[in-house]
């Protein structure tokens, strides 16, 4: 007996402490199932390094996909035809970046606050208001017209689909455990939503306030003289000495400094000023291999895990190897056979405002040139 007692305490200890760790303590979700022995957090230790090669299979493939990961987890995919490769590709991106995939979505859709509690409501109030999830929404529009595009982008949904079906409690990312949540079906329109994060990240500068108080304080010569140079070089869409049919006519400037009504409802949002990115190519008679070599930096925002996902992709009738967003199909960055590509950013700015003259407190009617017009309503709920 005394040598079951240590035993006994332990067990009814460990059991007292699983019930009590099953309730919330707020603002912390029920810890029992994440310090579980065989299901919780321990399940997500890694056993073996992911390297060789496995095959794909699935009711929804044509034929399986051979995928092989080399020494660094780079995956590469060999598919017999385009829907199936997309399809792996979906399925094998899950696999690794699942968490980061739905985070940065929700991120850019203003879906935080579902997961992360109430101190993400104001931005997501943020994110609806800037209509990030309106504006993916006509994107996926435009896209769907595609029939190329919609078939990629349906593969690499139903791949990522496919992975979030195999998944149970134990073997979802260690993430999702600690939130006390489970992975949502993956759908096109997230990938149009990461598109517009990714707009929102390199190309929602504005300059608008600063210019116009600027302008306000010192005045227009002094704006000409030391704020609107440009660089010599930079050659301007419309060239110079070009006559224009019309005479411009220049507001004059206001009073006081410039500061909008709606500034407490959405404050100037701005990413990070070294967000961008650079690219550059040596001539092959300067490389020791004698062929060019295009250098792209793409100096976007640090994450953790990192914002690319490497990959290999190959069918019959192309081969591909580069870097991608988790989330979005293809290589967006990289190189084939026969050439390589890369994309920059000019941080310009591209945003602009507009303060709204409401015809009464009901805010039903705006004025816009001369007239009153209907207001058209969205709502969208924060959960």
């Amino acid at each position: 007996m005394k040598k079951r007692l240590p035993f006994l305490t332990t067990l009814i200890a460990t059991v007292l402490l699983m019930i009590l760790l099953s309730f919330p303590v707020d603002p912390l979700p029920p810890a029992g199932s994440f310090f579980h022995p065989s299901q919780g957090f321990w399940a997500n230790a890694e056993k073996r390094p992911v390297t060789g090669e496995i095959t794909l299979t699935s009711g929804r493939l044509n034929e399986p996909v051979e995928i092989f990961f080399d020494a660094r987890d780079v995956p590469h995919i060999f598919a017999q035809t385009d829907e199936d490769l997309y399809f792996a590709q979906g399925y094998i991106t899950a696999r690794d970046r699942l968490f980061q995939m739905e985070l940065q979505t929700r991120a850019a859709g203003g879906r935080l606050s579902e997961w992360l509690g109430p101190d993400l409501i104001e931005y997501d109030r943020h994110q609806r208001r800037l209509g990030m999830m309106f504006g993916a929404e006509r994107a996926l529009e435009g896209v769907m017209k595609n029939d190329t595009v919609s078939s990629i982008i349906n593969a690499y949904t139903a791949g990522v689909n496919a992975y979030v079906q195999t998944l149970r409690y134990e073997t979802f990312p260690l993430e999702y455990k600690i939130l006390d949540t489970e992975p949502e079906e993956w759908k096109p329109l997230k990938t149009t939503l990461l598109l517009k994060y990714m707009t929102q990240m390199l190309a929602s500068r504005s300059d608008d306030f600063r210019m116009s108080n600027s302008l306000a304080y010192f005045g227009d010569e002094f704006v000409d003289q030391y704020l609107s140079s440009r660089p010599s070089k930079m050659e301007p869409i419309i060239p110079p000495g070009k006559e224009w049919e019309f005479s411009p006519e220049l507001p004059e400037p206001p009073d006081s400094l410039y500061r909008p009504s709606y500034i407490r409802h959405i404050a100037p949002w701005q990413p990070d000023p070294l967000n961008g990115s650079n690219n550059w190519v040596a001539h092959g008679s300067k490389t020791a291999g004698g062929y060019p070599i295009l250098s792209n930096d793409m100096h976007l925002n640090m994450s953790m895990p990192s914002i690319w996902y490497e990959v290999q992709l190959h069918t019959p009738n192309s081969n591909v190897y580069g870097v991608t967003l988790q989330g979005a199909p293809g290589v967006i960055v990289g190189f084939n056979e026969n050439i390589a590509w890369g994309s920059t950013n000019t941080g310009a700015d591209v945003m602009d405002w507009y303060e709204i003259t409401f015809r009464d407190e009901s805010k039903r009617e705006y004025l816009h040139d001369g007239k009153w017009k209907p207001v058209e309503t969205r709502t969208e709920t924060i959960r």
